[in-house]
């Protein structure tokens, strides 16, 4: 399993429990290169397959939803509603629509799931200028996500060694 597969499994992994999230078998996982890797993603597998989706979709909202300092959107910790961050999230854009990239969802373009999910189709130069501008962002969700123990913590930190392979590369 490539970096860019691992990327979009994260990206899925990421968003709010559904009973077929629950249900997938994610036998890919054991083609994983990367045995830390490998054993992040199996962690948190574990995890969801050990929950129920009640239970799943209460800690999700609970640790996303309600904790500022885990939200998902990589520019809202830091510029909250500030214009600036309106700037930042239409060139977010306007880079995912260069690259060919056409946003399905209604979601805003920092949102961390849809980040990876492009990082796993865009070509290797935007990649690497992309990850560095928001390294910071995601490492500050990595701290808080391990500060309050969440099972998360361990698709975050997947998500930050297969960033350090790419940009190794």
């Amino acid at each position: 399993m490539e970096n860019r597969e691992i990327h979009q499994l994260i990206s899925i992994l990421l968003q709010y429990p559904e009973q077929d999230m629950i249900d997938t078998q994610f036998a890919e996982i054991n083609s994983i290169a990367n045995d830390e890797i490998k054993l992040k993603l199996k962690t948190f597998i574990d995890y969801l397959k050990g929950q129920s989706l009640a239970k799943l979709t209460e800690d999700y909202v609970n640790t996303f939803d309600f904790n500022e300092k885990a939200n998902l959107y990589l520019t809202y910790s830091k510029l909250k509603d500030e214009k600036e961050r309106g700037n930042i999230l239409v060139k977010l854009k306007e880079i995912y629509r260069d690259e060919g990239y056409e946003i399905e969802k209604e979601e805003l373009p920092d949102y961390y799931p849809l980040f990876l999910e492009f990082i796993s189709v865009a070509d290797e130069e935007t990649i690497k200028s992309l990850i560095p501008q928001f390294k910071g962002p995601i490492n500050d969700i990595y701290t808080e996500l391990k500060s309050i123990n969440s099972p998360y913590v361990n698709l975050i930190e997947a998500s930050l060694l297969t960033f350090a392979e790419t940009l190794e590369q």
